[in-house]
């Protein structure tokens, strides 16, 4: 229930084991490296300056992997399953692998050999899309046979080319000879379904008369634009060698994109190259953070505490010739954040790391996640099936990638939700839907709620808004907690604990009295009626004490709290008329003149509004509770889902001779889905009632991640040893 306790390191080193320590650093992933050359001012040795970093051209043999990698994902026909690219599942590989695979490979032929079949298929679909235009333009004119160097006009007369619809030729013929008689000639050369391709021959004069007529009945110029313009031959010869030429650049794309289809075989070599450079470019970039002098290097970082001996004893036996020491941080230095929590709680630092983590003097809330993280998930799905499903799953799939370290955590949260799915099931019922339950005995035995009735249905969300209940009180328990162990108990005493004490009376009010309000035969579970009367007594109590301790000036001073804790127990006993003896308006009047005297009216009454306003608060708490009603209402609408879907796989199985067939796949299909989609919602819902209801109430978050210098991937897990 700790954060990592952090140190602050500098190593100093010669010049010449600067590379060789930023390997071992790498490779041993402990030390988060800080920039030191943002701190050069304030460094109280002098002589020291930013170290030269030389070129290695790492940058452009990244981009030439990743533009070769980018050609092959084009061509690349294998895809990853669901489970693995939801979760960015990779395969492992070694670091000496990866050494091994860059000493031997020749990666830059293959890259150069991609660039110019990447060139050449670029250039045959630009080639190919111009002729494609092309046969477009001349397909309608394949039955002029005029050359085309007769098209040109001459010094008398213009060979216009055009189309029109179909219907306004005859009308166009009709207005060029009644205006211009028969100084112009139109033929039909084709027709399409909607137009019809002709030319004209005019007398150039006429040629703007010609173009207004025409544009007047849907005429639109065409041209020959696609081809040269001294283009000589016919149209039928320029389209005899378009066709040509296409069927030569479909050969030779086929021929390539062949050669293509052999280069995706080297894809693991080339992925396993890019994370091999991506780390060397890490190790490159890291010593832009270095200072030194001539001679030597300084790193500065920071480590967790645990890790420091193992980081001096892997200098030691590597024979690094270099001076590790601690450096006590400046009052207004920030160290990272790292969790650290038993294993049994480790599942539940995925949700933290989403949420945010806390800052460095805050409290962590691991070990308070995973529980009920787990309850609402396994209420939320209330299926047994699905939770043995998600069990084997997850089971199979974290032995699967067992080098992949964070996707370990997540799969062992999963597993223990889909444990809570199984016994929450089976305790309503739930194995794929409802039906089997009903079916056998042995099932119905171990129900405890039947959500098929109103009463069960009932207690089910009691059950809920019980759970609810005690995860927002846990939340003000630990706010309080927190200013205990932060050395402001009476501010926690005063403001937390009155409010702790205002929920439990509620709390205890309405476990006795909603069973009482239900309908009797609903057998609505809940408190005895008689404790009524002490769940009113507490939650009155606490309604004073809210009301006069929200807004406390100097907290410790506990004399000038003597007054309002009089007036708070006065006004309750007052109220409840619980002795024969005015107790209650004694103290009442002990505690009015005490406040008076002590503060003044206006500061008092300044207190009872900030107390009132806190006491509105109330709804919210409301809201909170009523909020939980969703993994009850989840977990119901699973068991329905299931049984609509069993329900429309069994209508097919009176099909004749493939029904139970097509049934049994439908079931498959259908529950796999219906697994899917529940449990995402169950994470979903269950995550957010962490993060809306539970953490409002004492976390906060905004912690800087700790980041050590280690080995990264794009494509692999590398690791040291497989």
């Amino acid at each position: 229930m700790s954060l990592a306790k952090m140190e602050q390191i500098r190593l100093v080193g010669h010049e010449t084991e600067r590379e060789r320590t930023l390997a071992l650093l790498q490779d041993l992933g402990v030390v988060q490296i800080s920039d030191l050359t943002q701190e050069l001012p304030q460094m109280t040795n002098g002589g020291f300056t930013p170290k030269p970093v030389r070129d290695n051209n790492l940058e452009s043999t990244l981009a030439a992997l990743r533009y070769a990698l980018d050609f092959i994902a084009r061509y690349d026909q294998e895809k990853k399953g669901f489970i693995q690219g939801f979760f960015n599942l990779k395969d492992a590989i070694t670091t000496d692998e990866l050494a091994q695979l860059a000493r031997s490979y020749d990666y830059r032929a293959l890259c150069e050999r991609v660039r110019v079949l990447d060139r050449e298929l670029l250039e045959l679909r630009s080639e190919k899309t111009q002729l494609e235009a092309r046969r477009a333009e001349l397909l309608p004119w394949t039955a002029l046979t005029t050359p085309l160097e007769s098209l040109q006009r001459s010094a008398r007369t213009a060979l216009l080319l055009g189309r029109m619809p179909k219907t306004s030729l005859s009308l166009l013929e009709k207005a060029l000879q009644s205006k211009l008689g028969d100084l112009s000639i139109v033929e039909s050369v084709s027709t399409d379904e909607q137009m019809i391709y002709l030319y004209a021959i005019l007398p150039k004069e006429s040629e703007e008369e010609f173009t207004k007529i025409a544009s007047e009945h849907g005429w639109e110029r065409l041209a020959f634009q696609s081809l040269p313009a001294n283009a000589t031959g016919t149209v039928q010869e320029w389209l005899a060698q378009t066709e040509q030429r296409l069927q030569e650049i479909v050969t030779r794309q086929a021929q390539s994109e062949q050669q293509a289809q052999e280069i995706v075989g080297e894809k693991r070599k080339l992925q396993a190259l890019y994370d091999h450079f991506y780390n060397e470019q890490l190790k490159f970039s890291s010593q832009t953070m270095l200072v030194g002098s001539a001679n030597t290097f300084v790193l500065g970082g920071w480590i967790r505490a645990v890790d420091y001996e193992k980081l001096a004893q892997t200098l030691q036996q590597a024979g690094a010739t270099v001076w590790l020491e601690r450096v006590p941080p400046k009052t207004d230095e920030r160290p990272p954040v790292a969790l650290e929590n038993r294993m049994l709680f480790q599942p539940a630092e995925f949700l933290i790391r989403l949420f945010g983590l806390p800052k460095r003097n805050e409290l962590d809330p691991t070990p308070f996640v995973l529980p009920f993280f787990a309850i609402f998930f396994g209420i939320a799905l209330t299926d047994a099936g699905y939770g043995l499903v998600l069990m084997i799953a997850f089971w199979v799939l974290k032995r699967k990638y067992r080098h992949k370290l964070g996707f370990q955590s997540f799969a062992n949260l999963m597993i223990l939700g889909g444990l809570s799915a199984v016994i929450a099931g089976a305790l309503t019922g739930g194995w794929f839907g409802p039906e089997l339950a009903q079916s056998f005995s042995v099932l119905r035995a171990l129900m405890l709620f039947d959500i098929n009735t109103p009463s069960g249905l009932i207690a089910f969300l009691f059950f809920s808004f019980a759970l609810g209940f005690v995860q927002v009180l846990l939340g003000n328990l630990l706010e309080f907690y927190d200013k205990v162990r932060t050395g402001r108990f009476w501010e926690g005493f005063w403001c937390e604990g009155t409010w702790i004490v205002f929920m439990i009376g509620l709390g205890v009010v309405a476990g006795a009295a909603v069973p009482a309000m239900m309908p009797k035969e609903l057998n609505a579970p809940g408190l005895p009626l008689p404790w009524m009367d002490f769940g009113t007594r507490l939650a009155l109590l606490g309604t004073f004490l809210v009301l006069f301790f929200s807004r406390v000036e100097s907290p410790q001073k506990l004399g000038k709290q003597v007054p309002w804790l009089f007036l708070a127990f006065g006004l309750t006993l007052w109220i409840l008329k619980s002795s024969e003896w005015p107790l209650g308006e004694i103290l009442v009047a002990l505690g009015a003149l005490g406040i008076v005297v002590g503060g003044g009216l206006r500061r008092a009454l300044g207190r009872v509004g900030a107390g009132a306003f806190k006491l509105y608060g109330a709804t919210g708490l409301l809201g909170d509770i009523l909020s939980y009603s969703r993994i009850m209402a989840l977990g119901v609408s699973t068991g329905l889902i299931a049984n609509s879907m069993n329900k429309l796989s069994l209508m097919t199985w009176e099909l004749p001779l493939v029904g139970p067939v097509i049934c049994i796949v439908f079931i498959v299909f259908l529950q796999t889905f219906s697994i899917l989609i529940n449990s995402l919602s169950a994470f979903v819902h269950s995550a957010r009632l962490h993060y809306v209801e539970f953490f409002t109430k004492f976390y906060e978050a905004g912690g800087e991640a700790f980041k050590p210098f280690a080995r990264a991937s794009v494509y692999y897990e590398v690791r040291e040893k497989r």
